[in-house]
């Protein structure tokens, strides 16, 4: 058995606290200095997985990818099942930025299986399990998260597993109303305030301070009462903290965000207006991960104008969502393109590297052919046989990588597709309001600019371009007719969009979402403990 033993190396953590509060050359040096000039094999393995998550955070993926096939060709040379475990770390964390789900719970999985089974590397377990909350806001493990990160003693993890634990209570709560999720919520945010306290680091701390601020304000306009002045207060030490360090300068948007939404909340709107442009001014798209992150910048403009009647301004930013959409799916695209152009160049090095060795071999088996002839010649068949098996198995597996690219793009067009739909339609009612000179109702906009019963016409078509049996073998698996309406629910499902989404595009309820999902649950002859969720997405088309 092998042992890398994570929760004891500290150097190791301490790279992680480094990258963690953004001291990056603190981060370079000691990956250089204790693990890329070690003589042990497996630590260089580890050393080469940070530096690919440091070339990560400057916007290098060229780098990042060479930096990943060096350690893949280590962990290959020594066979040590963890070492593999690091790369597959690595390439799951690759994988996560470029959106390609398949690859990357594939790389995932591997890493995970094999920590799970190795004692002592809680430390490791929990960064996986970070990395699928950033690749998966649904994901259901935080609790599993904090109690990995507890076991490693490191305050970091801990604060930082708390402060996740408490988003997702957060989230349940704006769902479900249940006051037992924004008390959650609260409990986690100053459980990790108090192991903030305990890290050393002082870059580190300073950070976990302002994660904490943050989330505790935004959760303070929403608890009953409403806590609109403590919330200033916080949101003035999350400010604070941002100017005394410039590495946090990117989380300026969201403190003027909150503190907009802390204005809006006191119905104060021209206040909520000022504080929102001015987290509009200090966006920066890319230190977003996810696009709903990204809209919700525009979005906070775009309601805030709406609630003042001034529609014009609204569209504005409705514009500039809709091209946010427009430039996410082109960059996905030519990232996807790019990915399998660097892993085909890497392929294609390991292949000269392995070419170079068989050369080699058939240098001696020659030599071997002039003594014993007979010898010889049975050899170079069976490199011959083996070398055709290896080709035709690179050759199925890049197939398959092909395959799955294009059906994750599939997928990601037709989710594009529908946003920008919606989008256009939402666009196109809000100029024939502004132009109609009676007065607007605000209420009267939100209510019809619902999806109707036409409009289902071209979402259906837009599905069938992509997947045309998939209307056909929904209608063939219901017990009871479907409507348009469950169609489109279907779809929206399909697309892996949770309640709260599709609340959003429908500008319905969420209560109303969750009434008409489990009515299509109904029809589709589900019982109490089946996912509609899983059963839509994994029918065969």
């Amino acid at each position: 058995m092998y042992f890398s033993q994570s929760d004891f190396d500290k150097e190791q953590q301490l790279i992680y606290t480094y990258l963690f509060s953004n001291e990056l050359v603190k981060a370079k040096d000691l990956i250089y200095s204790d693990y890329l000039a070690s003589k042990d094999e497996s630590r260089k393995v580890i050393g080469y997985v940070y530096l690919s998550f440091y070339y990560s955070m400057i916007k290098d993926r060229r780098e990042r990818a060479e930096i990943l096939n060096q350690a893949e060709l280590i962990a290959q040379k020594t066979k040590n099942p963890l070492d593999n475990a690091y790369v597959n770390y690595g390439y799951a964390g690759y994988f996560m930025e470029s959106s390609d789900d398949e690859l990357f719970l594939n790389f995932f999985n591997k890493s995970f299986n094999t920590f799970s089974k190795s004692p002592n590397e809680n430390f490791m377990l929990t960064l996986l399990y970070f990395l699928k909350q950033m690749y998966n806001s649904d994901f259901s493990g935080y609790y599993k998260t904090r109690d990995y990160a507890i076991k490693t003693g490191n305050p970091v993890l801990i604060s930082w597993s708390l402060s996740r634990l408490g988003n997702s209570c957060l989230d349940e709560f704006i769902r479900s109303g249940h006051k037992k999720d924004i008390d959650a919520a609260v409990s986690f945010y100053n459980q990790s305030y108090q192991y903030a306290k305990l890290i050393k680091e002082p870059a580190a701390r300073e950070k976990s301070f302002m994660v904490y601020y943050i989330n505790y304000s935004y959760a303070l306009n929403l608890v009953t009462p409403k806590q609109y002045e403590k919330a200033m207060e916080l949101n003035a030490l999350a400010e604070k903290v941002i100017n005394d360090n410039k590495t946090l300068e990117k989380y300026r948007s969201d403190v003027y965000g909150n503190i907009g939404f802390t204005y809006e909340g006191m119905k104060n709107y021209k206040k909520a207006e000022e504080f929102y442009l001015k987290a509009y001014q200090y966006y920066d798209a890319n230190n977003y991960y996810k696009l709903i992150n990204k809209i919700a910048v525009f979005e906070n403009l775009s309601n805030i104008y709406q609630k003042q009647n001034d529609f014009k301004k609204a569209l504005t930013y409705e514009k500039k969502i809709k091209d946010i959409i427009k430039d996410d799916g082109k960059k996905r695209l030519s990232n996807n393109v790019g990915i399998m152009k660097l892993f085909y160049n890497a392929e294609q090095k390991n292949q000269q590297i392995t070419e170079l060795g068989k050369r080699q071999i058939l240098y001696i088996v020659i030599i071997i052919l002039i003594i014993v002839a007979g010898v010889s010649l049975y050899y170079t068949f069976n490199n011959k046989y083996e070398l055709n098996k290896k080709n035709i198995a690179l050759l199925e597996a890049e197939q398959k990588i092909l395959v799955i690219q294009q059906e994750r793009l599939k997928k990601h067009a037709l989710a594009i597709s529908l946003r920008l739909d919606y989008k256009n339609n939402f666009i196109k009612g809000l100029k024939s309001r502004m132009n109609d000179k009676t007065e607007t109702s605000l209420d009267k906009i939100w209510k019809e600019d619902l999806l109707n019963e036409n409009e289902f016409n071209e979402i259906q078509n837009i599905v069938e371009k992509v997947h045309p049996d998939f209307f056909k073998s929904l209608a063939s698996k219901s017990t009871a007719k479907l409507s348009n309406l469950d169609m489109k629910y279907a779809a929206y499902i399909y697309m892996n969009m949770d309640n709260q989404q599709i609340a959003n595009i429908l500008k319905a309820d969420p209560n109303t979402v969750r009434v008409a999902k489990y009515r299509l649950k109904q029809k589709m002859g589900l019982g109490k403990n089946d996912d509609l969720r899983s059963f839509i997405q994994n029918m065969d088309l």
